[in-house]
Order: C-alpha cells, then structure tokens, then sequence
C-alpha cells in the first residue's frame, strides 16, 4: 500500500545521501529441500545487466532459472518494492532469499541455516570478514531440535505416512533436481501441518 510505498522511499533517500550504488534485500524462500541439506540462495535483480554477475555467486540460483518458472523471477511484499522503488531511481538491487523446507514454513522458530547461506553470498561479494562460528553453533542446535520434533510426530502418528516418505526422500534428492514446490504439493503436506504451527506475522516477503 502507500505506506508500504513511502517506507521504501524513505529508505531510498537515505542510500542516496550516501551515495549507495547498489542495495540488497533478503527473505526466505520456501522450496524442496530437507532441513538438513544446505540452503541455496535465489536471487532477483531489478537490472538486467545484473543476471551474468549473479550466476557467477556460489550457492546461488536466479529465481527466474529454476526449472517451472518460465524464465520469470518475482517477489511480492516489501523486497519486491524495494527492488522497483530503486530501478526507478537508477540504483541497482538485488534480493537474495535463503531457501528453508515447505514442511517448516509455518514454524514459530527461526531458521538460522537459510539466514547464513544469504549472509555467505552477501560477505563474499562486500569482501566482509564475518565469524560465522556462533551462527553454525545455533543451525545445528536448530536442525537438532527439528529432528526430534520429527521424530516425536512420526512416532504418534501426526504426520501421515505418506507424507513422512516424501519429506525423508528430500534428504536424499540431488539440490539440482529441485524445483520450486507447486501448489498441489504445498497444499497436500500443509493440511497436516497447519495445525501444527502458530502462524506468526506475514508472508509477504517469502518466495513459493
């Protein structure tokens, strides 16, 4: 809306008063990977001339190159604003979205993994020097307490078997071979796990 409109340009003035050449934004992604595989990073720029760097990043896809969407790459919510409120300007911008699992969407937890996958292509390019040791210590803490989360709705039955299969087979599927998550597929594993999850805040600025 207008606020939303304002906010980004708000933001805007104050880049241009330093004389930012670039910005980036950054979100989740939701796709079809295990929580125990290592996050990619899908990528939209504002700028065409941006495509070539971008495929050069490591850990990273443009959204507009996964295999169903058909050379598109789009972001709704306050990133995708940010991105067209600095192309009108002429201030180059690119978002950058840590993938985490369809089945986890809804947790009430954060999910530290996709969050270090998005600051390791952002380090690499700014050429900061981040310790990244805490970080690795609260992912695994995180996957650990996921797989026990897991393993207690296998073991009393909340999870259908069915969907227990398909959310194991990821942990052994090739990143490559995955695409983004149809809505068939997000709507058959949330039915059961919707009422598993409090939702919390908006989804504005994830990625399906």
């Amino acid at each position: 809306g207008d606020k939303a409109f304002q906010l980004a340009n708000m933001v805007l003035d104050v880049a241009e008063k330093f004389n930012c050449r670039r910005g980036y934004t950054s979100g989740a992604a939701v796709a079809q990977i295990h929580h125990t595989s290592k996050p990619r990073v899908w990528a939209v720029p504002n700028h065409p001339h941006l495509i070539e760097e971008i495929r050069g990043y490591r850990n990273t896809i443009l959204m507009s190159d996964l295999e169903g969407r058909g050379g598109q790459g789009t972001i709704t919510g306050l990133n995708g604003l940010m991105l067209g409120a600095a192309k009108k300007r002429g201030i180059e911008a690119i978002c950058l979205m840590g993938e985490i699992p369809y089945y986890l969407q809804g947790a009430p937890w954060p999910y530290p993994k996709a969050a270090q996958s998005v600051l390791e292509v952002l380090t690499r390019n700014l050429a900061l020097k981040v310790d990244f040791r805490r970080l690795d210590g609260l992912s695994r803490k995180v996957e650990g307490n996921i797989e026990q989360f897991l393993q207690r709705l296998y073991e009393i039955e909340q999870i259908p078997a069915q969907i227990k299969d398909e959310i194991e087979k990821l942990k052994h599927a090739p990143t490559a071979d995955l695409g983004p998550i149809t809505d068939e597929e997000q709507k058959r594993i949330m039915e059961h796990l919707d009422d598993l999850f409090d939702e919390k805040g908006g989804k504005d600025d994830r990625a399906v």
